[in-house]
């Protein structure tokens, strides 16, 4: 599947009141198979604004590897752990490349809602908190839960808990 057609899929599954505010772009700065072809990228966007960066070559660069460990791919990986994280930041430089996310987003279309919210990838988690498929009542759960969580989802999940919250706002008016 070309990645055009991935990415509106993946984006027409998110929830009513969040399509079309948050988009997830992929690019490559080189052509082929050689070194160049490292060096592409994803990103996603709030409004225009972009609030996620997955650069390949800061993956390589600080890890040695492009995958994450909780990508879940056949391919090397390497454990990305952080002792210390910066408060700001929803991943760190080099924790997630453009291949993590294309790939997510690839094993994200074949998941149920209950998987990708349990899966080990927090991009993937991030993809099933903005899906319509996840309800009033799941959100309520995790927005309520004291388990740790990375700061990707809980930037997504209470992105989506205040854009329902105005959608039925606007609505009830």
């Amino acid at each position: 599947m070309r990645w055009s057609k991935l990415k509106k899929n993946i984006e027409n599954n998110f929830c009513n009141s969040l399509k079309g505010k948050v988009q997830i772009y992929t690019t490559t700065y080189g052509t082929g198979y050689d070194v160049t072809d490292m060096f592409n990228r994803g990103w996603i966007t709030l409004d225009g604004k972009e609030v996620v960066n997955f650069s390949t070559p800061d993956s390589f660069k600080i890890f040695g590897s492009d995958y994450n460990s909780t990508t879940m791919s056949n391919l090397w990986a390497v454990e990305k752990t952080f002792n210390e994280r910066n408060e700001r930041r929803l991943i760190e430089k080099g924790e997630f490349s453009k291949f993590d996310l294309t790939h997510c987003c690839y094993e994200y279309l074949n998941m149920n809602i209950t998987d990708a919210l349990n899966h080990d990838s927090p991009i993937i988690n991030s993809l099933a908190i903005l899906d319509e498929r996840c309800g009033k009542r799941t959100l309520k759960k995790y927005a309520e839960s004291k388990v740790k969580t990375h700061p990707l989802f809980d930037f997504f999940l209470e992105l989506r808990i205040e854009a329902d919250r105005n959608k039925t706002t606007t609505n009830t008016v």
